[in-house]
């Protein structure tokens, strides 16, 4: 007699346990948007609030209204955002600045280390990086790339020209950083003017990756 009882029982819990994982969809569609997370050159005033935002396809738009504030004023920032597009409105809900500097030439790089100045092209730094993903959109060389971290010093990073056509990244890792876990991290270089083709090389775990691109 406890059989059918044991199986009505399950029944009921697996029904109960449907409904609630539905209403708890419905509820997250509701309270979140689906957003799109895309970089995007950010506009801001003289308090440091966005005025406008270009997609990387030339679209702008304006999002004064929504007092977006930034450490930046009077100025254009290279960002990566989550945002919303509906009916001809974007809609920010997260921005971050992404590094994103003009490359250098290779030969003009000098490593300073306890305060002593190393000139060459032989003492640029390279420490390693993971690559997940590299492409090109709206006039830039945009990267996804992973560090092995603790989390203990700061990295520094560049982008360097090492010969005509030919753009690499410069990595050097802090002393006092081991490699823990992996931080994403997200980079777009400038593709400088008149560049019709170029490659970017990544010094990899792997051995050095590199890209084409036709600008």
């Amino acid at each position: 007699m406890k059989r059918p009882f044991n199986r009505l029982w399950s029944w009921l819990c697996v029904a109960c346990l449907s409904f609630c994982l539905a209403a708890c969809g419905e509820d997250d569609e509701e309270d979140f948007p689906s957003y799109i997370t895309d970089f995007m050159l950010v506009s801001t005033d003289a308090k440091g609030y966005i005025t406008t935002v270009t997609l990387d396809n030339g679209s702008t738009y304006h999002v004064e209204a929504q007092k977006k504030m930034t450490d930046y004023p009077d100025t254009t920032l290279r960002c990566r955002a989550n945002y919303v597009l509906e009916e001809g409105r974007l809609t920010l809900y997260g921005v971050g600045k992404v590094f994103a500097p003009k490359p250098v030439p290779a030969s003009t790089f000098v490593l300073v280390q306890n305060g002593v100045p190393y000139y060459g092209e032989e003492y640029i730094p390279r420490d390693l990086m993971k690559v997940v993903s590299m492409w090109k959109s709206g006039g830039y060389i945009n990267m996804h790339l992973g560090l092995m971290t603790t989390g203990n010093g700061v990295h520094q990073y560049a982008f360097c020209e090492d010969s005509p056509g030919h753009y690499s990244l410069v990595h050097l890792r802090p002393y006092a950083d081991a490699e823990s876990y992996t931080e994403q991290i997200y980079m777009s270089m400038p593709i400088p003017e008149g560049v019709e083709e170029l490659t970017f090389s990544v010094y990899t775990y792997d051995g050095i990756y590199t890209r084409s691109f036709d600008n």
